[in-house]
């Protein structure tokens, strides 16, 4: 049996989150060490790695969905911009090898 990594254990319910946004391919919630006010996480609960695995229309609807979040977030938290981040490899920073994006405001 292979072990669930963090974000399918919060997708399972099975850890808490403060979740922002779910759908039936897509979830967001709170980053549990936050950047900045604001940073938030968004999952495809269909699995791949990273970039370099996921299927191209996962990625375009995750993508358009993260962009849709960040925007209203911006705009409810009063933010003046924000940052799309996806890590790829250890190398890069990616330290849950699950394809997320963070998405950091900024003020």
């Amino acid at each position: 049996m292979v072990e669930k990594d963090t974000f399918q254990r919060i997708i399972d319910r099975e850890i808490p989150a403060t979740i922002i946004y779910e759908d039936d391919d897509v979830i967001a919630f709170n980053d549990i060490k936050p950047v900045n006010k604001g940073h938030f996480l968004v999952v495809p609960k269909e699995f791949s790695k990273n970039l370099y695995e996921i299927e191209d229309t996962t990625l375009q609807n995750l993508i358009v969905i993260a962009r849709k979040l960040a925007l209203n977030q911006v705009e409810k938290l009063g933010a003046t911009g924000f940052r799309l981040v996806v890590n790829n490899e250890e190398s890069a920073g990616q330290a849950i090898f699950r394809t997320h994006i963070h998405i950091i405001p900024y003020y």
